[in-house]
């Protein structure tokens, strides 16, 4: 349900005074076109319903409702109300021109003020009117209309906003000739002429109450992308406090997650053509018979078995549930951890508008509960029929309002318990004194703690205030991808900007806490110094003491070759003939048997390999012998690249992946994927039947992929896996 919207008249000044600034600075203008562009590019990405109208003044020609003879000169409707959208855009980007003839900002916001009421008359805009001048004030101005405009917009409540020259500058601040110094020591003087509008707009908004911004104040609160606004809905129940009390709620999300807008695929010749997807079920056969989704059904493993159920099944299976909120009782705020909290979201409960009596005993039970220090803990059941929840209520009570926040809490199944070892917190501890940490480093530490503490930093003089506040810090993710998304559309043949220095500084901590903290750190470095730790020299090995050395009174050169396969040289001086690959050694028996002379073994070795790799990966206990089986695989996949038989290896490793999809041991593949496994192409063996292309799209397939704990690994039973191997 989208928000209450709101009408938007932007005033803008384009005459001369406007493209006037110190050397190396940005013109006014140019300030304020950035500043109108980035309203434009908020409202746009959130899919306001806001309506926005253009107006220019001290443009060469006159385009107005209002102008009339002498009356209202050079004043211009560019865009009348309406949604914002990209044509609005490129023109204030584009299209907007300087000018050198000054006009009247006060009659600028007459046509204005009467095109917001004109045009929202009979409309419904729940969020308001407001006028927006971007002006740097230095026109020629009357005010002989001064009280019409006041009694004109508290009569038709406009909000004014001025954003401009710095109204709050301190007279001693500046220098002789009337100029505040600028960031980069230069300064514009102000005239009388800007001095004179500036205590008018100053008469005007304390007339009307409303507020004024510098550019250098609009600018950076602007640079931020802003999410769609939408009315909030509230989930209306009674909270049950027994058989006999109810209290009539009303909860509204308070925290959620931010997802990033989603991509569509679209045919690139018609960009406006949308791509489809359409799903089939097929049997797990040579045929890859296709099935009806009618003529399958849900099932939940048993050991090996499928065990089907039924779409009734199902329906029974599940827990029977009405709408609730019941309070089961109450506990010490301590006995609910931080990691306890689940959910996805926050909420804030309040008692529903216009019960007092609701609100009466909410209220006695927020400051009970603050009072003694406790927390509520919930069953709630969003609709009938769905999940129950457990949570907890906290108090939560600030000068003008009180509310409940709502966490979701586990369950025991939920719960992972974890046993870590404990580490030597006190110095000269027992457990670990080589490793326990002296007084001057907790010392150290604790001081860059306290430095880098982000609920105690100030800015210049102001108090001490928290940083990184969630109300004032956005997401440095949706930023840039919003900013690239503005940069597309407009230009979608140039390359994407580089990132943004607003959304760069979120990704460093303040400046504030960087200076304060730096002679901790280096004490830090002091009291814990790093010692580089030299690599021990390599054991001399059995072939590099016999490499290229004479074996009693034989020259090097009459020494028999050793091979050099995956088996090792020395292992060549074992004269027992291998006829099997066992589970111990396997991939020095495989080996073995290839390089027997007396008779062709390849096919015989890879098919013993193949059938032990099945045997090491269900025998394993939990994971521990997965990476053996990975060896397995690297040297079947070695093999059948030297025997060019690259089929051997593709044929048992596509298998491979249909057994670990059907066996819910897609882990496996990963694993392969990661120890660089993959099907041979035929650029390495021209004998292969896969492409490159073939290959990726192979080993890049969506499969869904169900983990399980590895005591459901363990009792994994191998005797039908693999069985046409």
């Amino acid at each position: 349900m989208a928000a209450d919207k709101e009408a938007i008249a932007i005033v803008l000044d384009v005459g001369p005074s406007m493209s006037e600034s110190p050397p190396g600075t940005s013109t006014p203008l140019q300030q304020a076109g950035t500043a109108i562009t980035m309203i434009l590019q908020r409202k746009i990405f959130a899919n306001s319903k806001d309506e926005i109208a253009l107006i220019l003044f001290g443009t060469p020609n006159t385009a107005n409702e209002l102008a009339d003879g002498e009356e209202y000169q050079n004043i211009t409707l560019a865009r009348p109300l309406g949604l914002p959208d990209f044509d609005l855009l490129k023109y204030v980007q584009n299209e907007i021109q300087p000018s050198n003839i000054s006009a009247d900002f006060i009659d600028a916001m007459v046509v204005a003020l009467d095109h917001l009421v004109k045009h929202t008359e009979g409309k419904k805009f729940g969020g308001g009117k407001r006028l927006i001048l971007f002006s740097d004030l230095g026109g020629e101005f009357a005010d002989d209309q001064l009280d019409d405009i006041v009694n004109g917009m508290k009569q038709a409540e406009v909000q004014l906003n001025v954003i401009g020259p710095d109204l709050d500058d301190d007279d001693e601040d500046e220098d002789d000739r009337g100029a505040k110094p600028a960031a980069n020591g230069h300064s514009k003087p102000k005239s009388a002429q800007q001095r004179a509008g500036e205590a008018m707009v100053k008469h005007l908004l304390s007339q009307v109450e409303g507020e004024s911004y510098s550019f250098s104040e609009a600018l950076p609160a602007l640079s931020y992308f802003q999410n769609r606004k939408v009315k909030p809905t509230p989930w209306k129940c009674n909270l049950e406090i027994g058989n006999s009390l109810q209290i009539a709620l009303a909860g509204y999300v308070r925290v959620v997650e931010q997802k990033a807008p989603s991509f569509k695929n679209c045919y690139a010749k018609d960009i406006h053509a949308e791509v489809t997807t359409s799903r089939s079920y097929h049997l797990d056969d040579e045929a890859s018979t296709e099935v009806e989704k009618e003529e399958t059904a849900q099932g939940h493993r048993y050991g090996n078995t499928l065990v089907p159920f039924s779409e009734d099944d199902i329906a029974n299976m599940k827990l029977k549930t009405v709408k609730c909120f019941k309070l089961l009782g109450f506990t010490e705020t301590k006995n609910v951890k931080r990691h306890h909290f689940l959910g996805n979201n926050v909420q804030s409960f309040v008692a529903e508008k216009y019960d007092e009596a609701a609100g009466v005993a909410l209220s006695a039970l927020i400051r009970a509960l603050h009072e003694t220090n406790c927390v509520a803990i919930v069953r709630k059941v969003y609709r009938a029929n769905s999940d129950a929840k457990l949570g907890v209520l906290s108090p939560h009570i600030k000068a003008g309002y009180e509310c409940l926040f709502y966490n979701e809490i586990p369950f025991m199944e939920d719960v992972r318990q974890f046993t870590f070892g404990s580490l030597p917190l006190e110095p000269g501890s027992e457990l670990n004194k080589k490793f326990s940490p002296s007084d001057d480093q907790l010392r150290a530490m604790d001081n860059l703690i306290d430095s880098m503490d982000l609920s105690k930093t100030s800015q210049g003089d102001e108090e001490e205030e928290e940083a990184l506040k969630p109300k004032l810090t956005f997401n440095p993710h949706l930023q840039r991808l919003y900013q690239c998304l503005q940069h597309k559309a407009l230009n979608p043949d140039d390359p994407l900007p580089e990132l943004s220095p607003i959304i760069a500084d979120y990704l460093k901590p303040p400046q504030e806490v960087l200076t304060n903290c730096q002679t901790h750190v280096e004490k830090l470095k002091e009291v814990f110094p790093l010692k580089v730790v030299v690599k021990k020299k390599e054991e001399v090995s059995a072939k590099s003491m016999f490499q290229d050395k004479p074996i009693g009174d034989v020259p090097a050169s009459k020494k028999p070759k050793l091979d050099d396969g995956a088996l090792g040289d020395m292992k060549q001086l074992d004269k027992v003939k291998v006829t099997k690959v066992g589970t111990v050694t396997p991939v020095e028996d495989y080996w073995a048997m290839l390089r027997r002379k007396d008779e062709d073994m390849f096919e015989e070795a890879c098919k013993q390999l193949e059938t032990v790799i099945i045997d090491i990966i269900m025998g394993s206990f939990g994971a521990q012998s997965y990476p053996k089986a990975m060896e397995c695989m690297k040297a079947l996949r070695e093999a059948a690249l030297k025997h060019l038989e690259p089929g051997v290896f593709n044929k048992f490793f596509t298998q491979f992946k249909k057994e670990m999809e059907h066996y819910n041991k897609m882990v496996l593949f990963e694993m392969a994927k990661n120890s660089g496994l993959r099907l041979i192409d035929n650029e390495e063996c021209e004998e292969s039947t896969y492409s490159k292309d073939a290959v990726a799209e192979f080993m890049a397939d969506d499969v869904k992929k169900e983990k399980k704990e590895e005591e459901e690994m363990q009792e994994e039973d191998a005797d039908d896996l693999l069985d046409q191997l």
